[in-house]
């Protein structure tokens, strides 16, 4: 008697059975019953499902330039010519049959490729300190709004929330989606802790033909657009001493930021020289850090009548604080802000120093558009007082 033919698919499901019946979690034996006691579709149905992927794939895929030259019946070197705008003569008629079968098939360039290819920078990268900060807005705005109109480029923006170990891996990932360009704009935060390996990482991304610049102070070997911070510092300092202010609070970020650091140096160097009061405090950039030194500035110096704050994120949450604790700005004490970047959504306005933040940034995207060759030719704008309402003039 011949034996019976077992479908070997089948066998593997016994005893795979088997197997897990002997000691299995209860929801994988329920799954496999479940699973066994479904009928067989049968050979048919498994075809159409077969042919129903099948044809459904391409439509999951972009359309190549191949399926554009088919599609129009010219060669796949002439529909690359049309598509990528090259100067080689095309005829009128097959350009228009070209770019409507493109239209037709769905056809989208990819900038990715093209940008590998070299025929022109397609994206840059730009990493910001933080995106809920206005004074990163400005500067997103201007890349993005100026790389779009002026180059034809699409900006990444990427926000570090100031730490350094993301700011870096921003930079990796920028890399390896080939941007022609990165800006470095963060601040704010403690630079020497990945000062080495930024270093490292932005010599390489150069040596592979990435063009980088910074928008403040950095300890990278790469062109730096923005005005002078030391000067910035001074400005402010020497504004609240021409209003009389002798008493002064600082309420500054990390001296490990270069940016902070340098607009200190300015500030303490004109105090020094006028022969006043200045006490310091520092903190982060958030609220809480501000609002607590600004609380032990006002119990350990009640005697002083103006505080310069870090930047106009900082100034506004100094005024917040003073209001809160039945302290009138600028009758009781003036605040002064850097930046330029909310003077009008602070009553009063608020006095501040002009940064020029969207000039430098474009200027550090005309590098990268350039391909670095008008870095040179950068002359930084000079900073400027901007009269708010929050600094008093004193008898």
């Amino acid at each position: 008697m011949r034996g019976t033919m077992t479908n070997p698919g089948v066998k593997r499901l016994e005893m795979l059975d088997r197997y897990l019946r002997e000691s299995p979690p209860a929801t994988v034996r329920a799954g496999l019953e479940e699973a066994l006691q479904k009928p067989d579709p049968g050979p048919l149905t498994r075809k159409n499902d077969r042919d129903r992927d099948r044809h459904a794939l391409p439509a999951q895929r972009p359309s190549t330039i191949i399926q554009v030259a088919e599609h129009a019946g010219v060669s796949v070197s002439t529909a690359a010519r049309v598509l990528r705008g090259s100067e080689l003569p095309v005829a009128k008629h097959v350009a228009q049959r070209v770019r409507a079968s493109a239209r037709e098939v769905g056809y989208v360039p990819n900038a990715a490729a093209r940008s590998l290819r070299g025929t022109r920078p397609g994206m840059i990268g730009l990493i910001v300190g933080d995106m809920l900060d206005s004074y990163y807005g400005q500067i997103a705005e201007a890349i993005t709004h100026a790389a779009e109109a002026q180059h034809g480029m699409l900006a990444i923006v990427c926000n570090m929330r100031r730490d350094p170990l993301l700011e870096v891996k921003h930079c990796r990932q920028l890399w390896e989606h080939r941007v022609s360009g990165l800006i470095l704009a963060g601040g704010g935060f403690d630079q020497h802790v990945c000062k080495d390996e930024l270093a490292t990482l932005v010599q390489a991304m150069q040596g592979s033909g990435v063009v980088v610049t910074t928008l403040g102070p950095r300890f990278v070997d790469a062109p730096s657009y923005c005005v002078d911070n030391r000067l910035v510092g001074k400005l402010a300092a020497v504004h609240l001493l021409e209003a009389g202010h002798r008493n002064v609070g600082l309420i500054t970020g990390s001296t490990r930021s270069e940016t902070a650091r340098q607009r200190l140096a300015g500030s303490m160097e004109a105090f020094a020289a006028a022969g006043a009061e200045a006490s310091t405090r520092h903190a982060s950039f958030v609220s809480d850090s501000v609002l607590a030194a600004t609380a032990s500035l006002i119990r350990e110096h009640p005697e002083i009548t103006a505080i310069l704050a870090g930047s106009d994120s900082m100034a506004r949450t100094i005024i917040a604080y003073l209001g809160s604790v039945g302290i009138s700005v600028p009758k009781q004490i003036s605040v002064i802000g850097i930046g330029n970047t909310m003077a009008a959504s602070v009553t009063p306005s608020l006095s501040t120093v002009e940064l020029h933040l969207a000039a430098c940034a474009r200027a550090a995207l005309n590098c990268i558009a350039h391909g670095g060759q008008d870095a040179a030719g950068f002359a930084p704008p000079e900073p400027y007082i901007v009269q708010g309402g929050t600094v008093l003039q004193l008898g």
